[in-house]
């Protein structure tokens, strides 16, 4: 008896190791056919800009493509839901947010997926402050003569967001909460079509991560930025403050945005390791950046446990900041 539990003992432990090379050796091979790269928005847009550049650098360091499959609408849902459900093999990656991955639970109870439990973190690829971009049709020069402006007709002036539950349309809402101001929420399939109508002064405005966008308007004078999130000002637009120094602090508008690199859930430590290796690499690379810095976008380099945090602490953080507002999409 004492030389077959010994035996089975032995056929564990090299079974074990047996399992450990061949994940090694399925590391290593990894990835021996394209890489498919989700965006949860429509083509034009910051995140999608940001996801292409992203795909490119990622394709230059790995032996088979990264390829860009745009899955809009439901809030992220669609794009979220199917990376959630694809084999955790590395070959189907998305590119997250902090609206889908943080705000969305706590507006929609009957999501199709746990963020924190359907998802594996690989790393943060860049932030971003977001700006209020005004159309050219609109009267107000800064931002206290929006706010007066808005006061003065209330119901009348809307705004543009990539969706229900997107921080295109959190960030409006704790401005308009802030204010006391009534401005019609119109929720557009993705930032880029939402300023096309800010454009055409269809709505006022929209509140977006990025400019590259909408800098060829900016200079045409089609748009103008009136403020912008968090605590400095941007270096493309020194001259616009920030919503603190226009006299509309909001402590929220500090998170800003992020977008981040995560697979299905059960990813192979392993992959996730040369994932993260080869996002740092891409961030470090000069025309990386250059292609960040074009967008108005700051580049992050985190590990894959630090960016589980910031999830897990942003999901709490959102879960008590959207109480007032009383937002769902249930």
């Amino acid at each position: 008896m004492r030389s077959k539990f010994r035996w089975l003992v032995a056929l564990i432990v090299s079974g074990g190791c047996l399992v450990g090379t061949a994940m090694e050796a399925l590391a290593q091979a990894y990835p021996s056919r394209p890489v498919r790269l989700v965006i949860t928005m429509p083509p034009g847009g910051p995140t999608d800009m940001l996801g292409r550049a992203l795909a490119q650098k990622l394709g230059e360091t790995f032996p088979e493509p990264v390829i860009v499959e745009n899955r809009p609408g439901g809030g992220g849902i669609i794009a979220y839901g199917a990376v959630a459900k694809a084999p955790a093999d590395g070959y189907t990656l998305l590119l997250g947010d902090v609206a889908n991955s943080t705000i969305n639970p706590s507006l929609n109870k009957s999501l199709p997926y746990d963020t924190r439990k359907d998802f594996t973190p690989i790393g943060i690829v860049a932030t971003s402050p977001f700006y209020l971009i005004a159309g050219a049709s609109v009267p107000a020069r800064n931002l206290q003569e929006f706010i007066e402006l808005a006061k003065s007709q209330p119901g009348k002036l809307s705004y543009g967001s990539g969706g229900a539950g997107q921080l295109t349309h959190i960030g409006p809402e704790l401005f308009k909460l802030k204010n006391g101001l009534n401005i019609v929420h119109v929720p557009y399939k993705g930032a880029a079509p939402a300023l096309v109508d800010v454009i055409a002064g269809r709505v006022a405005f929209v509140m977006t991560a990025g400019l590259a966008m909408a800098k060829p308007h900016l200079a045409s004078g089609k748009v103008r930025v009136l403020a912008l999130t968090g605590d400095a000002r941007s270096a493309a637009l020194p001259d616009v403050p920030t919503f603190g120094e226009a006299g509309s602090p909001l402590p929220e508008m500090k998170l800003g945005t992020w977008w981040g690199l995560l697979g299905p859930a059960g990813l192979p430590p392993n992959i996730v390791l040369k994932l993260n290796e080869s996002l740092v690499k891409a961030q470090k690379a000069p025309d990386f950046l250059a292609r960040l810095a074009a967008l108005n976008v700051n580049p992050m380099t985190t590990t894959p446990e630090a960016f589980a945090e910031v999830i897990r602490t942003g999901t709490e953080t959102w879960a008590r900041g959207l109480k007032p507002m009383n937002i769902t999409l249930d």
